[in-house]
């Protein structure tokens, strides 16, 4: 079994990163790789321990791509917590614990993502996955 961790600094302040990913519209403005969008009426965020953290992908040939996640820890805006449904379809027939932990950096937000436990198969996509769409997220901070 694998684990993906990223750790990343943005040029934001913490409480606007924390937004990012738990603000509907923020999360469809970045979140997903690549060419995926992920349209605003697809993104629902019951953010409380309990709720529910749940988005669509849409590839560019219109084929969609649900997740979702129940929120497990929530420290605004420091930590937040989710453990994902099983996905069969792309191999995850178990659950995996993505834990983002948002840290103050001189201004800036220091961000360390970890996501697993999961198979080794679905470390490298998973990463690369969460690169580029933390990659679209910077821009968005910038903006």
């Amino acid at each position: 079994m694998a684990e993906v961790r990223i750790d990343r600094v943005f040029e934001a302040p913490r409480e606007e990163v924390f937004a990012a990913w738990t603000h509907p519209d923020r999360v469809a403005a970045w979140y997903g790789p690549g060419a995926m969008e992920v349209p605003a009426d697809r993104v629902k965020i019951d953010a409380h321990v309990g709720g529910r953290w749940e988005v669509t992908m849409v590839r560019p040939d219109g084929g969609a791509i649900p997740i979702g996640y129940e929120i497990i820890e929530l420290d605004e805006p420091g930590l937040l917590v989710l453990r994902s449904d099983p996905m069969p379809e792309m191999g995850m027939t178990e659950p995996t614990v993505v834990r983002v932990e948002l840290s103050d950096e001189g201004g800036k937000t220091r961000l360390v993502l970890t996501d697993g436990p999961m198979p080794e198969s679905g470390a490298g996509p998973a990463e690369a996955g969460y690169t580029a769409a933390l990659d679209k997220l910077a821009a968005l901070l910038i903006g």
